[in-house]
């Protein structure tokens, strides 16, 4: 049996730099506790499967939070972000290929993303 997922190669790599570089900057401005980012993936029932970013980072407020997919949205100073790479991803993920996309954050204790995707079983 081989596992496949809809979403091209090239879709993954874009969400992968998108959704990792903003930890790496998270954690990156963290100074209290040794950076982490953990990735966990796993297979869901119902032909998902499931990845999730987590770090201790600097965590976002509920004010950045309910922006963050939002085209041209950034944090990052003039010049180093454009604030396209989570609102393409949001579209890769839930809008083209019908699954999920979310962020967990709490200032001052890290952020999580919680993506889920569809998959199709082909046999050999």
């Amino acid at each position: 049996m081989i596992l496949k997922t809809p979403i091209k190669t090239s879709s993954l790599c874009q969400l992968e730099e998108s959704v990792v570089s903003g930890h790496f900057a998270a954690v990156h401005n963290k100074t209290t506790e040794k950076p982490q980012i953990w990735i966990c993936t796993e297979l869901l029932e119902g032909n998902y499967a499931s990845i999730r970013i987590a770090d201790n980072g600097i965590g976002m407020t509920e004010e950045v939070i309910a922006r963050l997919f939002d085209p041209f949205f950034t944090t990052k100073p003039v010049g180093r972000g454009t604030g396209l790479g989570l609102s393409i991803s949001y579209q890769i993920i839930v809008e083209k290929h019908g699954g999920s996309l979310k962020c967990i954050s709490e200032l001052g204790k890290g952020t999580e993303f919680w993506i889920k995707i569809p998959l199709k079983f082909d046999s050999v």
